[in-house]
């Protein structure tokens, strides 16, 4: 593709979404503080589990 032509697709592409939301900045979590510590928490086990997991076989 010439550089030209890229240039003109950007230009077009640029105009297309000038006006249109991409982000969604109003968007809620609907996951409490508690379940993600608590999945943080799993994940924390996980990882401990596979380190010691990988100590033992060396």
């Amino acid at each position: 593709m010439r550089l030209a032509a890229a240039n003109d697709l950007d230009a077009k592409l640029a105009e297309l979404y000038y006006s249109k939301v991409t982000v969604n900045l109003e968007a809620k979590s609907t996951l409490s503080p508690n379940e993600f510590w608590s999945s943080m928490e799993l994940i924390a086990i996980n990882n401990k589990a596979v380190m010691n997991f990988k100590s033992k076989r060396a």
